[in-house]
């Protein structure tokens, strides 16, 4: 039997796990990561994902009103508090989703084009054509590959 040590594992290689890597790699350079899935991580759910992901990006939209919709499409039942965490990080999130390469729809500006999805009554919904979830998991895998510290099994 082959063993491996890792200063932390990560199950599920999906976008959640990725990006947890990825934070873990930038946080400590030295720390030995393993990321456990079942399948390739291009194969798991994320990829089929189609909707987008939603962040304020507008000046007539708000922490509060993304909070509200959040909290109100959870039917009350979300942790508030985590869901302002959320909230108020989203936008961070999805600029550096762009930074890592993620092809945003674009507006005829240049600008990213948000649009209503899943409950949210503002367009703050982020997504890539018909291929959201591929293209964040494209973005988020190609990005974890610069992390030589991120061992795949």
């Amino acid at each position: 039997m082959q063993t491996f040590q890792a200063d932390l594992a990560i199950v599920g290689a999906g976008g959640a796990g990725l990006r947890a890597a990825i934070a873990a790699a930038q946080a400590n350079p030295n720390a030995k990561i393993a990321l456990i899935s079942k399948v390739y991580p291009m194969r798991s759910h994320t990829v089929a994902a189609e909707g987008g992901s939603a962040a304020v990006a507008q000046d007539h939209d708000s922490f509060e009103y993304h909070f509200h919709d959040t909290v109100a499409g959870g039917d009350w039942l979300c942790e508030q508090d985590v869901v302002d965490y959320f909230v108020h990080h989203c936008p961070t999130e999805m600029t550096q989703l762009e930074l890592w390469g993620c092809p945003w729809s674009r507006r005829p500006d240049g600008s990213v084009n948000v649009r209503r999805f899943g409950g949210m009554k503002i367009e703050r919904t982020w997504f890539a054509a018909d291929k959201t979830g591929f293209h964040m998991l494209h973005t988020l895998f190609q990005t974890s590959l610069q992390f030589p510290q991120i061992q795949r099994f």
